[in-house]
């Protein structure tokens, strides 16, 4: 396969803990997906949705899919970073690590 028929693959991180208020996240990825279904290079695109992340998540994403594009949709905590829950299903703020 030559590189320009390389598939491209865009993961999308997607976290709405339990205790913050409910995002529309499905219809994010929906608009996303249709977005690439009328592109002119469709083909070339993957989406790959990844629901519900914890931190760990992230790591264990980007090395089994090697994404070329990443998106996150989720709660942000100002200066903290992004929120996401835990094991134990408790707020986690979370920007240090990912540094």
């Amino acid at each position: 396969m030559s590189s320009s028929n390389k598939i491209r693959k865009i993961l999308v991180l997607l976290a709405n803990p339990k205790s913050t208020s409910r995002l529309r996240l499905d219809e994010e990825v929906r608009e996303i997906d249709d977005g690439l279904r009328r592109a002119s290079y469709r083909e070339q695109f993957k989406l790959m949705p990844l629901w519900a992340v914890r931190p760990r998540d992230i790591h264990r994403a980007m090395l089994d899919t090697n994404p070329q594009i990443v998106h996150f949709s989720g709660h942000g905590a100002g200066e903290k970073g992004l929120i996401f829950e835990d094991e134990a299903g408790d707020n986690l703020s979370f920007l240090q690590d990912l540094l």
